[in-house]
Order: structure tokens, then C-alpha cells, then sequence
């Protein structure tokens, strides 16, 4: 169970950078609508929890189960462990990043700080378990 505790990292690290990201977005945007700092954060915070609910479902379940099949049976090899499941969680990531142009951003900023936010886990899991 520390073992599952310790993906508040991953979940946090990827909101604060997505979220973020689609607040320089919104204020940047040339579609013709000027916005101000406060409807930009408004707009960023429906983009990230709303549009993205699909995705917090499907990203949490994943780090759940990849948990509870490759970490919590045996904490060796952990590190390569941590990268299998970051591959194997931001493999659709890549495939929308190479469809969806115009949030391409946005998924790669996910897809590099989910890397970030599992080598520090790697951390956060040793001193869990010891």
C-alpha cells in the first residue's frame, strides 16, 4: 500500500505541467478571442479536469494496476520497472501527440515530466520500503 501512496508524485507532477501548459496556452492562442490571465486559468483548469476526466481515469487506473503487477510483488530492478511502466502509459501520449497537432505540446510536457515524476518516485518508493 506505501507502494500506491507514492503516485501523488506522478498525478501531481503531470496536473501542475499540463495544467500550466494550457495556461501559457490560453493566453497565447491566436483564434480571436482575448482573454485575460483569470479566464485563461478558468479555461485551462475546465480544459485539464473536464475535457481530460477520460484521461485522469485511464492514467491513475494504469500506474494502479502497473503497481500491483510489476512493483509491489518484488522491488527489484526498480528503476528499470519505473521506466517499463512509463513506456507503457505514455504510449498513447505518443500516438496523440503525432495526431492531435494542436496539443502536441501539451502531450509531449506530459510525457517528460511523467518520466521526471517516476525517477523521483523511484526515490520515494526506496524509503518507503525500507
Amino acid at each position: 500500500m506505501k507502494i500506491l501512496k507514492t503516485n501523488w508524485i506522478n498525478i501531481l507532477g503531470v496536473f501542475i505541467s499540463v495544467l500550466f501548459c494550457s495556461i501559457i496556452y490560453n493566453l497565447t492562442v491566436e483564434d480571436g478571442v482575448t482573454r485575460n490571465f483569470f479566464q485563461s486559468i478558468f479555461a485551462a483548469i475546465l480544459l485539464v479536469l473536464l475535457y481530460g476526466l477520460m484521461f485522469w481515469i485511464g492514467f491513475i487506473l494504469a500506474l494502479i494496476v502497473l503497481d500491483l503487477i510489476l512493483i509491489i510483488p518484488n522491488q527489484s530492478n526498480l528503476k528499470l520497472k519505473l521506466l517499463l511502466e512509463w513506456i507503457v502509459i505514455s504510449a498513447p501520449f505518443v500516438y496523440w501527440a503525432t495526431i492531435y497537432e494542436e496539443q502536441r505540446v501539451l502531450y509531449i510536457i506530459a510525457i517528460i515530466t511523467f518520466l521526471i515524476t517516476q525517477l523521483i518516485r523511484e526515490r520515494l518508493i526506496t524509503k518507503a520500503t525500507q
